[in-house]
């Protein structure tokens, strides 16, 4: 028979159906978490271009039951719960079916928030999902996925194509002296990641990461919101056919085991324990589902036995008793677990063991699992600072055991790709997304720099403006101070006077250009040269030159004046060494070239002859004067 509380789930979940799809719940759980310990991990990284806050909702899909949080990340880098619901799971309805979609998709939409814009993560089973840690040497960061996949595929062979493969980094440790890096590496069937994805997927509401169950504790130390203790600490989940034990230090998962032990070990030492006991046969024997309900009764959370129960006559310190040899043996696998993280580096201390499991909590079995490891113990009960009249979607919601409950679900509504392992993206993902990032990151500096170099021209350009006009505004002064301005026909009178200037000062250069031409000539003669004849051309270009044999005599109307055939010949002997006869006449020819007043020395004649009682070398140069045109 149903219990009122979960009738009342799944009336209001069938009412939200019948509604409006757009119904939006009333959110009133909020709460802030303790204040995070300063440690080597920290997050959420600065959000520099996003202004929308991370919204998360996390999903455990139960055996029993179907529990949601809608969780916020808040400015200061804390969360804060938004909205947890849980439903009744629709018996007999496979996951594959509509039906089960079509409640899921209506869970989903009492959840969603009023933005829904919020990231769903969803918890898969950690059954097939192989989970353990690796040491790897000290490689540069680009050799580090290389290294962690092939020693990962050394240790446990794994198919790519059928197997999930991912890992994470978990700080530096030193083994036997040497410096490794401390690796958590997991590998998860494809096809159960693909199926999770496609439940979703077929009801409008992609994931955004897959996680499981010690993957979604451990989001609970690194948020802060479990604060974090000296030393180690392990978390013994006790399920139905096994138990899993997770050691966890420095806010990370470093140990995880599954022990073939659970609830059904108790309840088939409590099934045989019950009828050694009976005195009467005439009682019939204890059934497994029988035993479950009075395992169960062990909790202050549960309904009592009533007298027509089986089992009834048995006290709790009864049925504690006769469980006690299988609990003792799961404690036992614990405790080998606890000596082989002890021998693994760094081995911290483990200062506490949580206790959660598929049964409601008894204080006396905690209790009796911190004594006998000789750690202290408690419930994992992440929502105990909660406010008890918040939150009441379920009359159970703040029982202590409905409250450890939710801690998966809870823990998933943490989630983030830089602190928890998203089997929907791996490390290959998250190195694809860094290259974008990296690149994306490059544009804009280059565009950064664009926009300031843009900013620094244009503020120079407005200073020269600026310094420009100052100047203008100088000038206009001095021109203001200079009085009126001249007089059009005074300055043409002006003009025909510095023009009259320039005519006499041409007429005395075409005068006396010819001793200036002897004067530069002499002064560039060395004493070694004697001139022999000297003769300077400054006249027009004779008729004959001007018109070759066979061409037109007259000229042109409007033609330009004849050009003047301004040139010097100079003919000459050079005295003294023969061997220097070349070297002496190579010398004044530079020097000639040299003189402004001369554009082009030719030589037109170069030998060696007789002279007096030794030998000079004659020579005739052509000199071009550098001014040939006269207006």
């Amino acid at each position: 028979m149903a219990r009122k509380s979960d009738i009342t789930s799944t009336e209001k979940l069938l009412k939200l159906i019948r509604s409006k799809r757009d119904a939006i719940p009333d959110s009133s759980c909020q709460a802030e978490p303790p204040a995070k310990k300063s440690g080597h991990f920290s997050f959420p990284l600065p959000k520099l271009i996003s202004l929308q806050k991370t919204c998360n909702i996390g999903i455990d899909i139960g055996h029993d039951y179907l529990r949601m949080v809608r969780a916020t990340e808040t400015s200061s880098g804390h969360w804060q719960i938004d909205d947890r619901r849980r439903l009744a799971m629709p018996l007999k309805a496979p996951r594959d079916s509509r039906e089960f979609g079509a409640f899921l998709k209506a869970a989903l939409a009492s959840v969603s928030g009023p933005t829904k814009q919020s990231n769903i993560w969803a918890i898969m089973s950690a059954a097939h999902v192989d989970v353990h840690h690796i040491r790897i040497p000290k490689v540069p960061k680009k050799q580090i996925s290389n290294a962690v996949y092939w020693t990962a595929k050394k240790e446990t062979p794994f198919n790519e194509k059928d197997t999930v493969f991912d890992y994470e980094l978990q700080g530096e440790v030193i083994e036997q002296g040497i410096p490794k890096f401390a690796v958590m590496v997991y590998t998860v069937p494809r096809q159960d990641i693909e199926e999770l994805k496609d439940l979703f997927s077929r009801i409008g509401q992609p994931l955004a990461g897959i996680s499981i169950v010690p993957f979604s504790l451990q989001n609970l130390f690194r948020t802060g919101w479990i604060p974090t203790r000296e030393g180690a600490v392990a978390s013994l989940f006790i399920g139905q056919d096994f138990s899993r034990i997770d050691i966890y230090a420095g806010d990370n998962l470093v140990m995880t085991r599954g022990i073939k032990a659970g609830l059904n070990s108790m309840v088939e030492a409590l099934m045989e324990g019950f009828n050694e006991r009976k005195q009467d046969p005439e009682v019939p024997s204890l059934t497994n589902e029988q035993g479950r309900k009075v395992i169960r009764s062990l909790s202050p959370d549960s309904s009592p036995l009533k007298e027509n129960d089986a089992g009834f006559a048995l006290t709790k310190e009864d049925i504690f008793e006769i469980i006690l040899p299988a609990l003792e043996r799961l404690v036992r696998q614990v405790e080998r677990t606890f000596e082989h993280y002890a021998t693994t580096p760094p081995g911290d201390r483990i200062s506490r063991i949580f206790v959660s499991g598929a049964m409601n909590v008894y204080q006396p079995i905690v209790d009796y699992v911190g004594s006998q490891l000789g750690v202290a113990s408690d419930v994992l009960d992440p929502l105990s600072e909660l406010d008890p009249a918040s939150c009441m979607d379920t009359e159970e919601a703040n029982r202590i055991s409905e409250r450890i409950a939710f801690g998966p679900a809870l823990g998933l509504a943490f989630s983030g790709n830089d602190h928890t392992p998203n089997m929907m993206f791996t490390y290959k993902d998250k190195e694809r997304e860094a290259s974008i990032t990296r690149i994306n990151t490059a544009v804009f500096a280059a565009f950064i720099i664009a926009v300031l170099l843009c900013t620094g021209f244009f503020t120079f350009q407005m200073s020269a403006i600026a310094q420009k006009n100052k100047i203008i505004n100088g000038i206009d002064t001095r021109m203001a101070d200079l009085g009126p301005p001249i007089d059009r026909a005074e300055l043409t009178k002006m003009v025909a006077k510095v023009n009259q200037r320039r005519q006499l000062s041409k007429v005395y250069a075409e005068r006396y250009l010819g001793m200036v031409l002897i004067s530069e000539l002499v002064e560039l003669t060395p004493v070694n040269i004697r001139f022999i004849d000297l003769k300077i051309n400054l006249g027009p270009v004779s008729a004959d030159a001007a018109n070759p044999p066979g061409g037109d005599a007259v000229k042109p109307a409007g033609a330009a004046p004849a050009a003047l055939q301004e040139e010097v010949i100079v003919e000459g002997l050079i005295l003294g060494d023969r061997q220097m006869f070349e070297t002496s006449l190579a010398a004044y020819v530079m020097a000639l070239e040299a003189s402004p007043l001369y554009r082009q020395v030719t030589v037109q004649k170069n030998s060696v002859e007789p002279f007096i009682k030794g030998e000079a070398l004659h020579f005739i140069l052509k000199l071009a004067v550098e001014a040939q045109v006269h207006g």
